[in-house]
C-alpha cells in the first residue's frame, strides 16, 4: 500500500476546503455569470438559433442549477422544438426550485392541454388562478382557458373577484362601527 495515498488525499480535501470557504464572491459572480448564459441562451433562441441557445442554456445550468427562470426558458426551448415530454419536464424542474414560479406553471398548463392532458392543464389553471392577483391581465387568461375546459361559466373568476372586494368592505366597514361603538361605551 502506498503511505503517500492518504496525505495527498487529505491535503487535496483541505485544499478543496479552502477553494469553497473562500469562493463566497465567486459563488455570486457564477450566479451573474450563470444569469447572462440564461439571457444569451434566450437571445439565440428568439433568433432562432437553436444550437446556440442550448450550449448557452448548458452553461448556465452548470453554473447555477437552481434557477428556475433557466428551466422555464429551457421548457420553451423544447416546446419550440417539438420536444414535449422534455418541455414539460423542464417546467417541471423549475417548479420544483420554486413551487409559486407563475410562468412555468403557466406554460407547464398550455403545454398539458397541447398534449391532451385535460385534468392537468385543468388543475394547473385553478391553481395558477387561485394564485393570480385578480387585477392581473393574465388571470382572465385562466379564466378563458376554464371556460374553454368547461370547468367555469364565463366570467365567474370575475364576479368571485368582485364578491370578494364586496365582503372585504363591508368587513372593514363593520370593524369600523364596532370600534367607534366601543369607545362610545368606554366613555
Amino acid at each position: 500500500m502506498n503511505k503517500t495515498a492518504p496525505r495527498i488525499a487529505v491535503g487535496v480535501g483541505v485544499a478543496f476546503l479552502v477553494f469553497v470557504s473562500s469562493s463566497g464572491i465567486s459563488r455570486a459572480n457564477l450566479r451573474d455569470e450563470a444569469v447572462t448564459y440564461r439571457e444569451e441562451g434566450y437571445e439565440w433562441q428568439q433568433k432562432g438559433d437553436f444550437a446556440r441557445a442550448l450550449t448557452a442554456y448548458q452553461k448556465a445550468e452548470a453554473l447555477n442549477p437552481h434557477d428556475p427562470i433557466l428551466f422555464n426558458y429551457v421548457g420553451t426551448y423544447y416546446e419550440q422544438r417539438g420536444l414535449l415530454e422534455a418541455a414539460r419536464q423542464a417546467y417541471m424542474r423549475a417548479l420544483a426550485i420554486d413551487p409559486s414560479y407563475l410562468d412555468a406553471m403557466f406554460h407547464l398548463a398550455v403545454l398539458y392541454e397541447r398534449m391532451g392532458h385535460r385534468e392537468a392543464a385543468t388543475n394547473l389553471w385553478i391553481e395558477y388562478a387561485r394564485r393570480v392577483k385578480e387585477t392581473d391581465p393574465w388571470n382572465l387568461r385562466a379564466e378563458e382557458q376554464l371556460v374553454a375546459l368547461g370547468v367555469l361559466k364565463s366570467g365567474e373568476l370575475y364576479q368571485r373577484y368582485v364578491m370578494e372586494q364586496e365582503l372585504q368592505a363591508h368587513r372593514k366597514s363593520l370593524n369600523q362601527f364596532h370600534t367607534v361603538t366601543e369607545r362610545q361605551r368606554g366613555q
